[in-house]
Parts: structure tokens; C-alpha cells; sequence
């Protein structure tokens, strides 16, 4: 079992570089919601590597928009540029 869960992490971040700069793509109208499902976690998977504590990711303007929780518990929003997933100050 848990040889499985580190499996699935692996392909999850090996995928996440690939699938970042395909972002803003996947949202597009002819793509399946497990297609966006996976790009998003895989995305989400990568800023949580970074020490972001991102729940949620989304397409945003052609951005990367993550939910955050901060160390006090409150959430914010953060916002990253695909591929690099540099953080963008707006």
C-alpha cells in the first residue's frame, strides 16, 4: 500500500513540470474534467514541494491562482506564473 501511495507521489512530480505550462490549456472547452483534475494536482502537488501549503489550484487570466493556508489558519490567495510557478505579486 504504501509503496503504491510513493509511486503515485513520484509520477505526480515528475508529471507537474510537464503538465504546468499546459495550464492555462487544459481549462480550454474540449478537455475532460480528469484531465483538469490531474493537471491541477499535480500542480498543487509541486507548490506544496516549494513549502507552499496550497489546497487549491485554478486557472486564472492565464495564472496559476492557489488557495493558501497561512500559519494562523487563515486562507489567502496566491497567485503563480505556469511552468516556473514563481509567485506574482498583483
Amino acid at each position: 500500500m504504501i509503496k503504491n501511495t510513493i509511486i503515485a507521489l513520484v509520477a505526480t512530480a515528475a508529471f507537474a513540470g510537464a503538465a504546468a505550462p499546459a495550464f492555462a490549456d487544459v481549462f480550454g472547452d474540449n478537455v475532460t474534467s480528469e484531465m483538469r483534475d490531474f493537471t491541477a494536482n499535480s500542480i498543487l502537488a509541486q507548490l506544496q514541494q516549494k513549502g507552499v501549503n496550497a489546497t487549491a489550484v485554478e486557472d486564472w487570466s492565464g495564472l496559476i491562482r492557489a488557495y493558501v493556508t497561512l500559519e494562523d489558519g487563515s486562507q489567502t490567495m496566491q497567485f503563480f506564473t505556469p511552468g516556473s510557478l514563481e509567485q506574482v505579486t498583483l
